[in-house]
């Protein structure tokens, strides 16, 4: 896995002192990584693009131009998992970027606190990588969490990933290969074209599998004694291991 992580503020003193601390928590985790560099807030938000992945945005809040406030914002809509750090000497920040899910503050004069919330920022980085499905396709790619998706449909040869509140994401691999790659107990075949996440089913009969969202699947009658089977056994590991 590369980190991609991107850097902005007005200051180049700022922007390189923040550069140096996020290299020696990468090279320290021995993690593949990726740094942008940016004193033209407005160059940052032209650069933003669905094809391309970013996991670690640092920002300066107040700038000319766009503020950290403004691409915060889009970062969330261009990439929805990305950590946002806000560089700041005002808290009162705080209360906007709550509204943003901003991960973590850190006073501008602070390099330690800004270390250790880069460090904090990849353990969670690496859980998720661990428990998300890489999509890349010409027009867009990114982490999809497990805990996102419903189910995984086939569509002639390519595979179509279903979420709530989402939009479907069409990826051209055979749905054998997308279950191979996800390489995960919470995911089942319920049919020879589908396959379903079981930590996002209401409940299950003979004929369908009802997601959360209420989106019902149907399933193989042939095969349902043994979807049951693997269900219960899942959701009873679940309980102990919770």
């Amino acid at each position: 896995m590369i980190l991609h992580c991107a850097i902005c503020d007005d200051l180049p003193k700022a922007v390189e002192a923040a550069k140096a601390r996020a290299e020696k928590v990468f090279k320290e985790k021995n993690i593949a990584y990726e740094i942008s560099t940016y004193t033209n807030s407005n160059q940052l938000l032209f650069d933003f693009d669905e094809s391309r992945q970013l996991d670690l945005l640092i920002l300066d809040i107040e700038m000319p131009g766009a503020t950290g406030l403004e691409i915060a914002a889009m970062a969330k809509k261009v990439y929805k998992n990305c950590i946002i750090v806000f560089l700041t000497s005002y808290l009162n920040y705080a209360i906007d970027g709550y509204e943003l899910e901003i991960f973590r503050f850190v006073p501008k004069d602070d390099e330690n606190r800004l270390e250790r919330a880069i460090g904090d920022a990849v353990k969670i980085i690496n859980l998720e990588s661990r428990q998300s499905y890489f999509v890349k396709r010409y027009d867009w790619c990114g982490k999809i969490p497990y805990k996102n998706i419903l189910y995984i449909s086939k569509n002639g040869k390519n595979s179509v990933i279903n979420m709530e509140n989402e939009d479907p994401v069409k990826i051209r691999k055979p749905i054998s290969v997308v279950f191979s790659e996800l390489n995960s107990e919470e995911f089942i075949f319920i049919d020879r074209g589908c396959i379903a996440n079981m930590m996002n089913v209401m409940r299950v009969d003979k004929n369908n599998w009802i997601c959360k969202n209420g989106e019902k699947l149907a399933i193989s009658r042939s095969s349902y004694s043994e979807i049951k089977k693997k269900l219960l056994e899942f959701w009873g590991r679940k309980m102990f291991d919770d």
